[in-house]
């Protein structure tokens, strides 16, 4: 097999595999997508709402950091009266504080709910406030306050004193609260250390580590706080299936579309053109010569050379199954190439030790197109085989697709150089002497059609007779196709027919075979040709 059939053949397993995989890889692809679509709509969710936990929180946290800050630079660090009306002042006109508390070597010694403490309270909470901004502690259950559950921010004012605000975990979370949980997020702020100090939404209630789904956390920039935003898993599968069917349904989409085009180049891959071409690369064409013999002695004077396609599966096709799709595609001109060059292997010795020997073979339309054709004839021919040797045929349908003059001109031009035309198939097309009498003719062959006729009444046997007439004048020599009886060459040599040629004498045969046919027909060639020049 030809490296160009291999890859042929590579390209429609290809595909075919495309056409296949057209139906299922874009459905799956944008479920994919969809998929992948749904996750970073979750994470951009989740950051949202981080951020705007943090945002949150830094408020809060920056409130009380000024607000501290005034009453350490303000206050006596006495629980006199103006200390206490300035802690009941910040507490009740605060809308985040539950208490402000002045704190002394671990002990409340002044409160904005009770005053001056009658004994000293010591602070449960082993709390190491730094010298500058706050210290916020984890949630704690002031048992004295009725169990009121409070994150406690201090603020040194002192070496020994610092000053307290109580602040409820649950205003972290407004007005988030809500909408988190009906989102299915939970919210968790937290310390740098990874201590909580608030967590709402859904599964507030649950501890961390039981709740699962995709996570963002966010560091704040002032604080040494954190949001962590946890998505639920049902409501990420939710609206993956809501994602999935909108881009399920332009992958159902895009596979037709997909699907069609690709039937589409699969079809023109699959065509009768393509296979012709791959068929050509695998090697599966071969070249047959249909001899051409003389009327008078019976001598073989030459052959026409005919494609035949040996189709691993239909058996041996004639050019009439084939032709037309190359000439159609184009790749005509690559076939004729091909086929001129087996000529030159298969003939160029025999056509060197027999001069008068010829080999025809058909031009199409594309090739009056071709501007390489003159070029191709002299770099195939001209080192092997005499001009006068070969013999290119046309169809008179070929000449009327032609009006514009290229075929003339390019048969003019072919004619030059020495080489012969012949016109193929006279009389099944239009028949008109404009273009015997026009083209640069050497031979007229006349179409099967009619020599069938002979010897019946068809209406079409007397044309015969007219054709060599017309021919004779105009001195070209004739040649009878598709000639299958006795009769029918009684008759056409009655008619002074040049040559002729059909299965009476042999059928198309392969090289070899033609060779040891002309070794058997070509006893008279010599006189032949003399009594002919």
């Amino acid at each position: 097999m030809g490296e160009l059939g291999l890859r042929g053949r590579r390209r429609k397993t290809l595909l075919l595999a495309l056409v296949a995989l057209a139906g299922l890889l874009p459905p799956v692809a944008f479920l994919v997508i969809s998929w992948f679509q749904t996750v970073q709509d979750a994470n951009n969710r989740l950051q949202r709402y981080a951020s705007t936990a943090v945002d949150r929180a830094d408020e809060i946290f920056g409130t009380a950091e000024f607000t501290l800050a005034g009453m350490a630079q303000s206050l006596e660090i006495h629980c006199n009266n103006t200390t206490y009306q300035a802690l009941r002042r910040t507490a009740f006109e605060s809308i985040y504080f539950q208490e402000a508390t002045l704190i002394s070597n671990g002990a409340v010694i002044c409160s904005s709910r009770t005053g001056k403490a009658v004994q000293p309270i010591t602070y449960r909470e082993n709390t190491v406030v730094p010298d500058h901004g706050l210290h916020i502690s984890p949630p704690v259950t002031l048992a004295r306050e009725n169990n009121i559950v409070s994150i406690i921010i201090h603020y040194r004012a002192t070496a020994n004193a610092m000053f307290g605000l109580h602040l409820n975990p649950v205003l972290l979370g407004e007005p988030m609260r809500k909408y988190a949980t009906e989102d299915q997020v939970t919210l968790i702020l937290q310390r740098s250390d990874g201590a909580t100090l608030s967590q709402f939404g859904l599964n507030a209630d649950l501890p961390q580590t039981r709740i699962g789904g995709d996570r963002v956390i966010l560091k704040s920039k002032r604080y040494p706080i954190q949001a962590v935003a946890i998505g639920s898993p049902t409501w990420l599968l939710h609206n993956w299936r809501r994602n999935a069917l909108i881009f399920g349904s332009l992958g159902l989409l895009t596979s037709a579309l997909l699907f069609v085009l690709l039937l589409f180049v699969a079809r023109r891959q699959f065509s009768a053109a393509a296979s012709v071409q791959d068929a050509l690369a695998d090697g599966q064409f071969q070249v047959y010569y249909q001899p051409m013999i003389d009327t008078v002695n019976g001598a073989c004077i030459g052959a026409e050379s005919l494609l035949r396609w040996h189709h691993p599966q239909l058996g041996v096709l004639l050019p009439d199954t084939f032709i037309a799709a190359a000439e159609e595609s184009g790749f005509i001109v690559d076939l004729t190439k091909w086929l001129m060059r087996r000529i030159v292997t298969d003939m160029a010795a025999l056509l060197k030790e027999n001069p008068q020997l010829h080999i025809s073979l058909n031009l199409s339309p594309q090739h009056f197109e071709h501007p390489r054709l003159l070029a191709d004839i002299k770099a195939v021919f001209g080192p092997h085989i005499a001009p006068g040797q070969i013999t290119f045929e046309v169809t008179e349908h070929q000449l009327i697709m032609n009006e514009d003059n290229k075929a003339l001109e390019v048969l003019k031009n072919i004619r030059a150089m020495g080489t012969r035309i012949a016109i193929d198939d006279f009389g099944s097309g239009y028949s008109s002497l404009k273009y015997l009498s026009r083209f640069p003719f050497d031979y007229l062959k006349i179409d099967k059609a009619f020599i069938d006729a002979i010897g019946t009444e068809s209406v079409t046997a007397g044309l015969v007779d007219t054709i060599v007439r017309m021919a004779n004048q105009l001195k070209l020599k004739t040649v009878a196709e598709g000639v299958e009886t006795p009769a029918q060459l009684a008759y056409l040599r009655e008619l002074k027919v040049d040559y002729v040629q059909g299965w009476l004498f042999s059928k198309a045969l392969p090289a070899d075979q033609f060779h040891a046919f002309f070794a058997a027909n070509k006893s008279y060639m010599l006189g032949a040709a003399s009594s002919r020049s």
